[in-house]
């Protein structure tokens, strides 16, 4: 029964009423500045660390491995849901999980919330904590602004990352809803399928 239960409410969750039809597409000067703009470098925070993360290295790219079939990422953080858009048309469709602290925007470091607004997936981390990982471009100039304003930092390592390795009592391939500190979660093979979809590079709006 419970299972049942978990399957209707999943199956909900992702059939949600948002349409494709209710997007607007993002204005191209905003969309060119989101792909060609670089992270602001906040000297308090090392945001970026030039072609490794954690002694990681980063996914290569090049104009000859990019695909082309994404060209902007959609997340509507009420009704959890993940939108792969080209061309203003939904291609695929996920369920995702945010934090125990879903509505709001990010306003400062270690407020568990999930930023709004539009960034860049802008490098991949294939070896996490939580899977694989797409970092998201937050925090830009404006955030870093605000975040200051209130004498605080604006955080970062915003994510879509898949899930932790389970110790027995969740799985990767059960999804958990509101259990990140701010960043998006995805099932496992859901990851694989938005890493095998989505180019670095690609924009991605965040809606409240």
């Amino acid at each position: 029964m419970k299972r049942l239960t978990f399957g209707l409410v999943f199956l909900a969750l992702i059939s949600g009423s948002t349409a494709a039809s209710t997007f607007n597409p993002i204005p191209i000067d905003l969309k060119s500045a989101a792909v060609s703009s670089e992270i602001p470098y906040d000297e308090e925070f090392d945001y970026t660390k030039l072609g490794r993360i954690s002694n990681l290295p980063l996914e290569a790219t090049s104009a000859s491995s990019r695909k082309g079939i994404v060209d902007q990422v959609i997340v509507n953080k009420r009704n959890h849901q993940m939108f792969l858009m080209f061309k203003n048309k939904v291609v695929k469709k996920f369920w995702i999980a945010l934090s125990d602290r879903p509505i709001g925007k990010k306003q400062f470091e270690g407020d568990r919330k999930t930023p709004e607004g539009t960034y860049t997936l802008d490098y991949i981390k294939n070896n996490s904590n939580y899977y694989k990982a797409f970092h998201i471009s937050y925090p830009n100039a404006n955030d870093i602004a605000n975040a200051r304003a209130h004498g605080a930092r604006p955080g970062g390592m915003i994510m879509v990352h898949g899930q932790p390795a389970s110790g027995g009592k969740f799985q990767e391939t059960v999804q958990r809803t509101d259990w990140t500190n701010g960043c998006i979660a995805l099932l496992n093979p859901d990851l694989d399928q938005f890493i095998s979809m989505v180019d670095v590079g690609t924009p991605i709006t965040i809606n409240p």
